[in-house]
């Protein structure tokens, strides 16, 4: 893939210095081909991370301002000498009207908003001296996805030669020592980091939660309404496929070997009574070493709550364990990036090995996804006319740009400008409300991702023929809630999710080669169910503390 890195230097003392950068920064980014929206967006963040960042410089420091493009990623990197620069991003939480405020405070409170609406696209660093500003102006969700459906069609293509065209000795020699490696190769890296993306990416979103005493009564309500829906998508998706049983195409009988290696010690206590005593570790490490899901989510939280209450080292442990989540999550963005070639191995293996059946019982599973997602959108419906006494038609047509654009973006993060936009241009939302509760959302309101963890736990371990006693559906749905809110904000990252859900109803995590050559698909409506959830919250929680203009939702 080009490479491409344009870079320049600028003068503090230049009047003119914000002007000739942010010109810099735009033709180098129109240079690149990238989307105009996307243009305009990393051209605003970054004047006004300029505009902040220079008041700090002293007269005759210099920044310079880097666009790169590496790996179907986009960046604007921005560096400065000088004193550790600080984002203000803390008024974004308790502006209520920007009508009110004078001039300065106003630029001041959009500019924390921007700021804050970029959300993971937006890294701050300081190093020996050195201010560094990473501004992520377009990812590689889309070119992601359109490698992993070529990884997909070519995978069905080569399993159909393998099974029906190439001797069966050569077949097996290809599947032996090119296939069946890369895939295990795959799987072993998934597993590996299972357990930290899960515990530090929930001790840097419960660390957070501390601001929720200072916004009162409207930061309870918003979660209140985000687990509400969250527990309403789980027990949805959990009815719908034990009531459709999707797979159920000779699926299970092709798979009868792999379900023979799966053991399932029938004398384990799987009591409601146990399983919440199973929450509870005797000891911090051995959680880690057991791959024991709930245990790691309990120490998270605990580790989450405690961080802000120990006085003054409360900043340097967040600051610690944001640091710890921002490189399990980089390392899990290395490893997605091999999902092209991995859905190619599992696709091809499949193939060969089952035959068309498994091909129609994923595309079972898939549609059954679909369809929950669909259920989910109407119950978003029902609750903003129960709740909010608000007509949703007029939701959703307000919120068809939203919805596209998180569809196509598949990603909260980069959809997150588009849903605020939307909630105070179209829905009259008070940005008191929606600048609090839209970046939180696409962090802990995963409606679309709980659907699909459900769906597909379900799936696999019925495909794997692991019966699931009653009594472990309870450690299955607190499981499921409790990584929603912390599911980490990175493409492929549900699939990371799925393998700690197979490891808790014990289904053989290399399973998740099934479904990852249709994940792609059903991941961008996951994205565009968990934001439309987001701003229906939004929506509601406006309504019922009068932060909502009627007139204009209503127009």
């Amino acid at each position: 893939m080009r490479y491409i890195n344009a870079k320049k230097r600028f003068m503090v003392s230049d009047e003119d210095c914000i002007t000739r950068s942010i010109e810099f920064t735009e033709e180098s980014l129109k240079s690149i081909g990238l989307n105009k929206k996307l243009v305009i967006k990393a051209v605003l963040v970054a004047e006004e991370t300029i505009a902040q960042l220079i008041k700090k410089m002293p007269p005759n420091g210099t920044f310079t301002v880097c666009v790169r493009k590496i790996l179907g990623e986009t960046e604007v990197v921005i560096r400065a000498r000088g004193p550790e620069y600080n984002p203000d991003t803390t008024t974004a939480d308790g502006v209520d009207n920007l009508e009110r405020l004078e001039d300065e405070d106003a630029q001041d409170a959009i500019r924390a908003i921007l700021l804050k609406a970029h959300g993971e696209d937006f890294k701050v660093s300081y190093k020996n001296g050195v201010n560094k500003i990473r501004i992520l102006a377009s990812g590689a969700e889309s070119s992601m996805l359109i490698n992993t459906m070529i990884g997909l069609v070519l995978g069905l293509i080569f399993g159909v030669l393998l099974q029906m065209v190439i001797p069966p000795q050569i077949a097996g020699g290809i599947s032996k020592y090119a296939l069946d490696p890369i895939k295990t190769v795959f799987m072993n890296c998934l597993k590996m980091i299972i357990a930290p993306v899960v515990f530090f990416s929930i001790v840097s979103c419960v660390s957070q939660f501390k601001d929720l005493s200072q916004l009162g009564r409207i930061g309870g309500k918003v979660m209140g309404v985000y687990m509400l829906t969250t527990v309403l998508a789980v027990l949805l998706s959990l009815g719908i496929s034990m009531f459709i049983h999707p797979g159920n195409f000779g699926f299970a009988l092709s798979l009868s070997e792999a379900a023979a290696d799966v053991s399932v010690d029938t004398n384990v206590d799987t009591s409601i009574l146990h399983t919440i005593i199973g929450i509870f570790p005797s000891n911090f490490v051995q959680p880690f070493v057991d791959s024991d899901t709930l245990k790691i989510i309990f120490l998270a939280f605990i580790c989450g709550i405690a961080v802000g209450m120990i006085g003054e080292y409360s900043a340097f442990l967040k600051n610690f364990f944001d640091a710890c989540n921002s490189l399990f999550l980089t390392i899990t963005t290395l490893v997605t990036k091999i999902i092209p070639v991995a859905v190619f191995c599992s696709v091809a293996l499949m193939v060969k090995d089952m035959g068309g059946a498994s091909i129609l019982s994923v595309l079972g599973f898939a549609g059954t996804v679909l369809f929950s997602m669909l259920c989910m959108m109407l119950v978003y419906g029902i609750l903003i006319a129960v709740i909010g006494r608000l007509n949703p038609i007029h939701f959703y047509k307000k919120n068809r740009e939203g919805m596209l654009t998180s569809f196509t973006l598949a990603s909260s993060n980069a959809a997150m400008p588009t849903n605020m936009r939307t909630c105070t241009d179209k829905l009259g939302i008070s940005p008191r409300v929606c600048s609090f509760s839209i970046p939180l959302g696409a962090t802990v309101n995963m409606d679309g991702t709980c659907i699909f963890l459900t769906a597909a736990g379900l799936f696999l371990a019925r495909a794997y023929g692991v019966s699931i006693p009653p009594s472990a559906y309870l450690s299955l749905v607190i499981t499921i809630i409790l990584l929603s809110l912390g599911c980490p904000g990175v493409p492929g990252a549900a699939i990371v999710c799925v393998g700690i859900v197979l490891v808790q109803i014990g289904v053989p995590i290399e399973s998740v080669g099934l479904i990852i050559g249709i994940h792609p698909i059903i991941d961008m409506f996951e994205t565009m169910s968990n934001t439309t959830g987001d701003v229906a919250a939004a929506l509601i929680v406006a309504k019922t503390e009068g932060l909502l203009d009627v007139d204009l939702y209503k127009s």
